[in-house]
């Protein structure tokens, strides 16, 4: 599966729009619109995700630049996220005891 990035198309324009035009060019999995969290209105941003990455080649080839509504559209394969380096374990020496500490480290005034 191959998720595309899609920026630019009209705010107006809804997933079932997005949907037939991206099936023109390979099978479409999943559709999301970005909305505003409280008007609900679409960024006019999204992610498309295709069941095969020949599918995303083309909808890519034929979408990117494309105008709809006087407004030009990007599409391209979104970002992947990295996954967070896992963290390396490193035991920890036993603190010692009774040690005094160096000249100059232990200052009270």
């Amino acid at each position: 599966m191959t998720k595309l990035f899609v920026v630019g198309f009209p705010r107006d324009m809804d997933k079932t729009e997005l949907l037939e035009l991206f099936s023109l060019h390979g099978l479409v999995d999943l559709v999301t619109v970005i909305t505003d969290k409280e008007t609900g209105v679409s960024q006019g941003y999204g992610f498309i995700h295709m069941n095969d990455e020949a599918g995303a080649d083309r909808a890519i080839a034929a979408l990117n630049g494309a105008e709809i509504d006087d407004r030009k559209i990007t599409v391209r394969v979104a970002d992947t996220k990295p996954e967070p380096p896992k963290p390396v374990y490193q035991p920890q020496r036993p603190a010692a005891k009774g040690k005094r500490p160096r000249r100059g480290q232990d200052k009270r005034y």
